[in-house]
């Protein structure tokens, strides 16, 4: 009998311990936020254009070559207005019941953060013989940039606080940011808008008015989270 017991006994020692549970992977969770704010549009954009329509193409290209070289010259005389042409085109219209003309046109486009003289010197450019494409007021890439760093906080900030809210809701806890991709600053106003317009003789016109407005700026942070058991 006590050998049999010892022998047991034995056994039972030899037994290797029951493994213990692998712990559970962490739970993955996938954040956005984006953080705004309200920027005043700082940079005014204007854009011209010198039309010309004829019966000659050579009337055409003349009458715009002339125009634009003295819109060039005026608007290089303003201090703080920055100065590209755009798309020169010459082509042969052939309207129904009316003789067919050639006609040409090309752009200027002004922009500057020196409103009432760039405003200024549209009206000239208008008196002139150019003719308003477009007057749009836009957020400039400094205005942009220097709100970068804060909307940057915010957005971190709310995605704390998110993942923390969800992390309780599941009776879980952050354990670390596995991912984080930080966006930057975008502005998303309106796109410019557009106009028409034939060309008319030269007239004093006054010049035009324009109020600049706001614009959204945002920054996104998007994030993956890993969430595990709450600590005790």
């Amino acid at each position: 009998m006590r050998s049999f017991l010892a022998g047991v006994s034995l056994v039972l020692l030899a037994a290797p311990a029951l493994a213990e549970s692998p712990p559970l992977p962490p739970t993955v969770l996938h954040l956005s936020e984006t953080a705004r704010q309200r920027v005043v549009r700082d940079r005014l954009r204007v854009d011209l254009r010198a039309d010309e329509t004829a019966a000659e193409p050579r009337t055409v290209e003349a009458a715009i070559n002339r125009l634009m070289g003295q819109a060039l010259a005026k608007a290089r005389a303003v201090q703080g207005v920055e100065v590209e042409t755009g798309s020169y085109a010459v082509y042969r219209e052939s309207p129904p019941n009316r003789p067919a003309a050639w006609h040409g046109s090309q752009e200027l486009v002004l922009t500057g953060t020196d409103a009432a003289a760039l405003l200024k010197l549209a009206g000239e450019l208008q008196s002139a013989g150019l003719v308003m494409s477009n007057l749009t007021y836009q957020a400039s890439p400094e205005a942009v940039r220097g709100a970068e760093d804060d909307l940057t906080v915010d957005a971190l900030s709310a995605l704390d606080r998110r993942a923390a809210a969800i992390a309780r809701q599941l009776h879980l806890s952050v354990l670390r940011y596995s991912e984080l991709r930080v966006g930057n600053a975008q502005s998303n106003g309106p796109p410019p808008p557009r106009f028409a317009a034939m060309a008319a003789a030269p007239r004093a016109v006054p010049a035009p008015v324009a109020a600049p407005g706001e614009t959204t700026v945002s920054v996104t942070i998007t994030a993956a989270v890993l969430l595990g058991p709450e600590r005790k």
